[in-house]
């Protein structure tokens, strides 16, 4: 299932679940901002994962990307949680809506799924990502000053992880 949507600024965009077509897009749109250790052509094929894509109507294909925003929510089960893995929208499409797009169709599908909340992770130093989150809904949930790294000397690198309840 598929839904259009319309953000800020007139962009029109379609919230789907991602092709193996699109997944050369997904990395490229990722790889602005880090290098994943995900394969999303294997999360496509697992039961237990949601990657969603934000596709632009309306796009000239020569000149603009086709793809602006990725997601991957991986549903734990045992807790009935989801844990956002992945969200990233192309530098071009940034503070335009596309993100809160797309966290909206992963909260209506968990809340499908039976969720009871969406989890996430990032770290202090990433204030655009926290200021989303909490704006969003999201609550600080907790943190670990061990998630990114085992070494007591790992303090900068503190996981700072949010909640949001469906």
């Amino acid at each position: 299932m598929s839904k259009t949507h319309k953000p800020i600024g007139g962009l029109r965009l379609k919230i789907r679940c991602a092709r193996a077509d699109d997944v050369d897009n997904i990395d490229s749109i990722v790889n602005q901002f880090w290098k994943p250790d995900v394969d999303h052509l294997v999360e496509l094929q697992n039961e237990k994962s949601v990657l969603l894509v934000a596709e632009k109507i309306g796009y000239a294909y020569y000149v603009e990307p086709r793809l602006i925003g990725t997601a991957l929510m991986k549903i734990i089960g045992w807790n009935k949680t989801g844990y956002l893995a992945e969200l990233a929208v192309h530098k071009n499409y940034q503070r335009r809506g596309v993100a809160t797009a797309i966290l909206r169709e992963l909260a209506q599908r968990a809340k499908k799924e039976g969720l009871r909340a969406i989890i996430t992770e990032t770290q202090p130093a990433n204030r655009p990502a926290m200021d989303f989150y909490l704006k969003s809904g999201f609550r600080l949930c907790g943190y670990s000053d061990r998630y990114y790294t085992n070494t007591p000397r790992s303090s900068d690198q503190i996981a700072l992880f949010f909640s949001l309840d469906i």
